[in-house]
């Protein structure tokens, strides 16, 4: 009997201490799938929820180290505790303290990381520590239980360093955005804020800049979770917006009331049509997942897919395109002029024939007014007289200004002869510029 009444009065102590968590600070928040669980991490203890009923099946309260300073992950259904600032893994032992797993020695340097599991595999990416900031992978290698930096190819771009970002893993694919990278100038501060989207291909093991981010896609983080191969992320006011990396949308949702009870930097579980989240009173709540997004405001692009190689093709292209239309238009410019050829004249789409006398005559006079003697020595012949030559002469100048005149549908004459301004007694041949002078 005494031993019945012990029992009774201890019981509510651990019914007390296993769902009482009004005195402890969340987390993290776990989905155990394969037990239908939610394990919720505090900065005491571990409790495991039941997911359908929301009640606590169990509690650990840890006793060495520090909870807090870890963050929960589940792999091969084990549950391990990393150290938020640096590269230590420990698991539970039987005494409910903290056991370190791994052999590596990483301290302070995986400050603001991402976290995600491919395959079996723990990754993080990015950090800040001593200084710098990562902007390449590392992965937890089970055979030697330290940390590696994962490999990527050749010719491939890289990163910027980067801390607190928003990153997750779909498709065999790591996608990063927003966060902060170091101002490179001066005091090396975490001032420059990240407007790149970028993706890691595990297949091809390259790096990708998909593209810059678009008017407001630059959202401040509060919270977020993932839903199939699409991001939701909770804004500071409490927006909801759903990220498409692969179709490259962002989709804003019309405010819902309970969202304003999801805690910060605790990012909530989706499971089967349901969001479970830790709400202003330290307890997991729920919530159907279209009671938060039946209510589409906004579908717009994510980011700019123009990333820096495509701009430079861009502007070659548009300089090629200029180069073609000079070409062009000096073509059109050209067929509007008079092109003296060897054998005749073309003008437009037409041509006519000239001999070589009639094209030296054209090229004598088209550089500058010349006596026009120089003309009558040019074709007279020795066995005719000057009167012959002087016909043939006027027969050349005449010739060629009918041919001009045909050719180009001007009734002026293409060649002038008139009296000299310096000496009266001799005649000078000149071109018709005020006619002729734009064709040339």
């Amino acid at each position: 009997m005494k031993l019945f009444l012990r029992v009774l009065l201890f019981f509510p102590f651990i019914s007390l201490a296993q769902n009482d968590k009004s005195n402890q600070t969340p987390i993290d928040i776990l989905l155990d799938s394969i037990n239908n669980q939610i394990i919720y991490q505090t900065n005491t203890s571990i409790h495991r929820i039941d997911i359908s009923s929301l009640k606590t099946i169990s509690s650990i309260k840890i006793k060495h180290p520090n909870p807090e300073d870890y963050k929960i992950i589940l792999n091969k259904n084990e549950l391990l505790f990393l150290e938020k600032r640096g590269g230590d893994i420990s698991i539970l032992n039987s005494n409910d303290s903290l056991k370190k797993k791994d052999n590596s020695n990483i301290v302070n340097f995986f400050i603001g990381t991402n976290r995600f599991v491919r395959k079996d595999t723990i990754f993080k990416h990015g950090g800040y520590g001593y200084w710098t900031l990562s902007n390449f992978l590392t992965y937890f290698e089970e055979l030697s239980n330290e940390w590696q930096v994962y490999p990527i190819s050749t010719n491939n771009s890289i990163p910027p360093g980067i801390i607190n970002h928003t990153g997750f893993y779909t498709n065999d694919s790591y996608y990063f955005f927003s966060g902060t990278t170091l101002d490179e100038k001066g005091t090396r501060t975490l001032t420059k804020v990240n407007d790149e989207v970028w993706r890691f291909n595990f297949n091809e093991k390259k790096w990708k800049l998909l593209g810059t981010f678009l008017g407001d896609s630059n959202i401040k983080n509060f919270t977020s979770f993932k839903i199939n191969s699409n991001l939701l992320l909770l804004d500071e006011q409490k927006v909801l917006y759903e990220v498409d990396v692969l179709n490259n949308t962002l989709t804003k949702y019309k405010i819902a009331p309970i969202l304003y009870q999801f805690a910060r930097e605790i990012n909530p579980i989706y499971f089967k049509n349901f969001v479970y989240f830790i709400d202003s009173y330290r307890n997991i709540n729920k919530v159907a997942l279209n009671q938060i997004t039946k209510n589409p405001i906004i579908i717009s692009k994510f980011y700019d897919t123009q990333d820096i190689t495509e701009k430079i093709l861009l502007a070659s292209g548009f300089i090629i395109l200029l180069i073609v239309l000079f070409f062009i238009a000096k073509r059109y410019a050209n067929s509007k002029t008079l092109k003296l050829l060897d054998n005749g004249v073309r003008y437009k789409n037409k041509f006519i024939e000239l001999d070589s006398l009639s094209i030296s005559i054209i090229k004598m006079v088209e550089p500058q007014d010349i006596e026009l003697s120089k003309v009558f020595n040019l074709v007279k012949k020795e066995h005719l007289s000057k009167i012959q030559n002087e016909r043939i002469k006027n027969q050349y100048i005449d010739q060629i200004n009918l041919q001009l005149s045909v050719l180009t549908g001007i009734k002026e004459d293409f060649l002038i002869v008139s009296k000299s301004n310096f000496d009266k007694r001799y005649k000078i041949i000149r071109l018709n510029r005020a006619v002729y002078g734009n064709l040339l």
